[in-house]
C-alpha cells in the first residue's frame, strides 16, 4: 500500500530517518515503499551475484549495489534494487554521500504485488529521462522481465537471457531469477 504527499526534494531530504522504513519521491509525490517479501529478496540476491561476478571478471569496468538513494532531479528521490555504475561514472560517485546526484547507469526494479503500474512506469520514464541507460523490471508474478533502453522495451521469458551492450559478455537467464 503507498500513500502519497506532494513535496520538494529540500523537503524530502529534510525528513527524520526512521529506521526500517523507505520512502521514494517521483515527480514531488511522496511514495511509501513496502518492505520486500523473500522472493523479492532472493530475486535481488540473484541479480546482484550475477553482476557481482561479472565485475569480479572485469575488474575496474563498474560497480553494482543495492538499495542506494538517487536524488534524479529536485522532484525524483528513487532507491533502485539493484544499481550499476559504469567506468569514469562509479568512480566519480562519493561512495558516503547520500543521496547521489544523477542517475545510475542501469537500473533495476523488482516489481513487488503492491507496486502500482502508474507508479512504477513513471518511475521507468523518469530514469530514463534523467540519464539511466537501461532499466530492467523484474516481474515474479508473470517471471518475466522487461528490459528498457532509450525509447524500446523488450519483455524476456524462461529461457530468454538478459543480455546488454553495456556489460559486454554478461548475461543471465530469466527462468534462475525464480528458481525455487
Amino acid at each position: 500500500m503507498t500513500t502519497a504527499v506532494a513535496m520538494s526534494g529540500a523537503q524530502f531530504d529534510a525528513l527524520p530517518y526512521e529506521e526500517g522504513r523507505r520512502w521514494e519521491l517521483v515527480d514531488g509525490e511522496l511514495i511509501a515503499v513496502s518492505s520486500t517479501t523473500l522472493l523479492h529478496q532472493l530475486i535481488m540476491q540473484r541479480i546482484l551475484y550475477s553482476l557481482i561476478a561479472y565485475f569480479s571478471s572485469n575488474p575496474g569496468e563498474g560497480l553494482v549495489a543495492s538499495d542506494v538513494e538517487f536524488a534524479l532531479g529536485e522532484d525524483f528521490r528513487v532507491r533502485p534494487d539493484v544499481l550499476v555504475l559504469l567506468g569514469e561514472h562509479a568512480e566519480s560517485v562519493d561512495p558516503e554521500r547520500v543521496p547521489i546526484p544523477g542517475a545510475p547507469d542501469i537500473a533495476v526494479e523488482v516489481i513487488s504485488p503492491s507496486e502500482r503500474a502508474f507508479e512504477s512506469q513513471q518511475k521507468v520514464a523518469a530514469y530514463l529521462r534523467f540519464g539511466t541507460r537501461e532499466v530492467w523490471q523484474i516481474y515474479p508474478k508473470s517471471k518475466s522481465a522487461v528490459i528498457h533502453h532509450g525509447a524500446t522495451s523488450i519483455t524476456l521469458h524462461g529461457g530468454e537471457q538478459i543480455t546488454t551492450k553495456l556489460l559486454p559478455g554478461f548475461s543471465l537467464e530469466v527462468h534462475s531469477l525464480f528458481r525455487s
